[in-house]
């Protein structure tokens, strides 16, 4: 009896404490990765070449909410790509101002949200090769807040990039990140 009446209690002191910071004048602090398995098609030389290989991205951001629900910030990401069958890594790294919206009201715990960005990008081989990129990325999923502060994303990602002006590359990631919400 003494279980369940320290899981209610637990359970009430939770739900009150979780209580999200996704209001005007507020920050999020935080940051995403995902890790990609890829198939890439492209022309050189009116040849077609396919790659496969896989890659893992780490991105830290930074967001201001100009209204409820409403943030604008910006991401910074660090890459590593290993295409598969060839000794040639390339490391990557870019900026994206991105816009996001969270879906029900701050005090809920689970929090759908959608965010667009578009970013830039450069990026170097092993064999001294290097490429510019743009594209951009639209990323939907769900905040799990442990509190008033602290937040788990899970996402689903699409993105769409172009590289050196015809090279052009089109994938869905899976995500997981961290935020902390700052008050004002």
């Amino acid at each position: 009896m003494k279980t369940i009446k320290l899981f209610f209690i637990a359970t009430i002191l939770f739900t009150i404490s979780a209580n999200s910071q996704i209001t005007k004048g507020n920050w999020m602090v935080g940051g995403s990765g995902n890790f990609t398995n890829y198939k890439s098609t492209f022309q050189s030389n009116n040849t077609e070449f396919t790659q496969t290989g896989s890659g893992i991205n780490i991105s830290p951001n930074l967001g201001y909410f100009v209204v409820d629900n409403f943030a604008l910030g910006t991401t910074v990401s660090f890459g590593f790509s290993n295409p598969s069958g060839a000794n040639n890594n390339s490391h990557s790294y870019g900026i994206s101002p991105f816009v996001r919206y969270y879906f029900r009201k701050p005090e809920k715990i689970i929090n759908p949200f959608l965010q667009t960005s578009y970013g830039y990008g450069k990026g170097k081989s092993d064999d001294g090769g290097s490429n510019k990129s743009s594209g951009y990325t639209i990323k939907g999923g769900a905040a799990i807040f442990f509190n008033s502060s602290v937040a788990l994303e899970l996402s689903l990602n699409y993105n769409s990039s172009k590289y050196n002006s015809d090279t052009k590359y089109n994938d869905f990631t899976i995500g997981i990140g961290f935020q902390i919400h700052l008050e004002k």
